[in-house]
């Protein structure tokens, strides 16, 4: 057991690079006064230059050095990530050696624990979308308004009001019951007080990434996984994961972790009837989940577990009729339009690459024309999705008249999810991934999907810079280039063993 080591070494080495980006956290609370209104009002702006101008540099040439700093902080995490990772795959256990397991087991899990809690303390850097996770909790427990209905824009004198950050103040709640009700919960919670709800919004997602990485290891061994460690490894360390999850606190990994939860309980047999309400509280947070629900529904009822089908069924109708009675109102109209207009705006995916090659095309052959761009969007959404139905249907007729067991439920929820999120929806984050990796780590190594999802992760770390906002070449190298090396054998993640 020589060999884990160097991975305890690169786990510390990461977790000295985690620990850089709580130096704004620092500053903040030097510069705020430590008092929870101005610490809010502050919070914004906390990676800005001006708390901490090079001598002799003007702000705008220090914020490009710290940016500089930055892309080089992540570079190295996910060249660590790498470092760990060839390492796992070259070391040899005897089957009947529990103990050097054991060992591995728990230097993967210190690796997630030790740089996710460094993590939790850190003010979000690349995304503000937790300011509007916090804003749907407070118009609820501070100011009584239902977020799906009522906008945070439409409570007057919000502007004033120190829990309230400027973001998603104009259009409806985009995320399920569940998640508005956990908002409620949370900021209830806090008393109201913007910090404590703060760091416990972001406490939630580090737990949820916590127990998602320990499902992901349950979920290997239900598989037959002869190395769970591996696909642990691959979720809980990664720096993309890592930073988005525990350093921007998105609440992706809610979805993911009741979705893998979901999965757990029917693949044990013991406690299936839970696999269908878990599901349904994934769905009530993010919607995406929906598409593993007629998989699931297969797979159940080809194990002929009527009782466990039966029961499962009815608690997902008490919880999903429960929480959505808190929010409908019969006499309001639902702002179907608003929600489906901010989910529907193409940005950083294939849909918007090619719709701005034809915008760039046309604007240097005759000149800018917004015209073209519109059109092009036009077409082009309603052809992906075209696609992805067929293939949506293809996967379940496959599931029903083939045989259908564990592997391929995760293979099938899995394939869905990432062609939906990373390649049809016509908008795609860098934290989206942390949706669906969770299902393609559990794949074999030699899957295509498993590796492409790996690549992506890796490329996406340049999200983080400024590279992420070049049109058209950052989709090129951020996710056409993974795509293409996973399906040409040329991944960085390819089959080892």
């Amino acid at each position: 057991m020589q060999a884990v080591n160097p991975l305890k070494k690169w786990m510390w080495q990461s977790a000295l690079l985690y620990g850089l980006f709580l130096i704004p956290t620092a500053l903040l609370m030097a510069y705020a006064g430590q008092t929870d209104a101005m610490m809010s009002r502050q919070i914004g702006g906390s990676w800005q230059a001006h708390y901490w101008v090079f001598p002799g540099l003007s702000s705008t040439a220090s914020r490009v050095a710290l940016d500089i700093l930055e892309a080089l902080a992540v570079a190295g995490l996910g060249w660590l990530f790498y470092l760990g990772f060839v390492g796992l795959n070259q070391i040899a256990i005897a089957p009947a050696d529990e103990a050097a397991k054991q060992r591995l087991s728990r230097t993967v899990f210190g690796w997630s624990l030790l740089c996710g809690s460094l993590l939790w303390a850190v003010i979000p850097f690349h995304s503000s979308d937790l300011y509007g996770y916090l804003n749907r909790g407070f118009q609820q427990s501070v100011y009584h308004t239902n977020p799906y209905l009522v906008t945070v824009a439409g409570i007057p004198g919000w502007q004033n009001s120190p829990v309230f950050h400027d973001h998603w103040v104009y259009n409806p709640c985009p995320y399920g019951f569940f998640f508005a009700k956990l908002a409620l919960w949370l900021t209830q919670l806090s008393d109201p007080h913007f910090l404590p709800a703060f760091l416990l919004f972001k406490g939630v997602a580090l737990l949820a990434l916590w127990a998602t990485t320990a499902l992901i290891y349950t979920a290997a061994k239900q598989l037959g996984h002869q190395r769970p460690w591996i696909p642990a490894y691959l979720f809980g360390a990664n720096p993309l994961i890592l930073l988005h999850v525990a350093g921007n606190g998105h609440n992706d990994i809610l979805l993911a972790c009741l979705l893998m939860a979901s999965l757990c309980a029917a693949l044990s047999g013991r406690c299936r009837w839970a696999s269908l309400p878990l599901l349904t509280l994934s769905i009530l947070t993010k919607y995406a989940s929906l598409l593993a629900l007629p998989f699931l529904l297969i797979y159940l009822l080809k194990t002929r577990d009527i009782k466990a089908i039966a029961l499962g069924a009815g608690l997902s109708l008490l919880l999903a009729g429960g929480l959505a009675l808190a929010y409908i109102d019969p006499a309001q109209r639902w702002p179907w339009a608003a929600m489906l207009d901010n989910a529907g705006k193409p940005q950083h995916s294939l849909v918007d690459m090619l719709s701005q090659s034809v915008y760039y095309t046309v604007k240097w052959l005759h000149g800018p024309s917004h015209q073209w761009l519109d059109a092009a969007l036009q077409v082009l959404k309603p052809l992906f999705w075209l696609t992805f139905i067929g293939v949506y249907g293809w996967q379940l007729i496959k599931a029903i008249q083939q045989p259908f067991n564990r592997e391929t439920l995760v293979k099938r929820i899995g394939l869905v999810m990432t062609v939906m999120i990373a390649l049809v929806s016509a908008k795609f984050h860098p934290w989206y991934p942390a949706m669906f990796l969770p299902l393609l780590v559990l794949m074999p190594e030699v899957s295509r999907l498993r590796q492409f999802g790996l690549t992506l992760c890796l490329f996406q770390l340049a999200g983080f810079t400024v590279f992420q906002n070049l049109p058209v070449f950052s989709e090129l190298a951020l996710t056409v280039l993974p795509l293409w090396l996973a399906f040409s054998s040329r991944s960085p993640f390819k089959a080892t063993v």
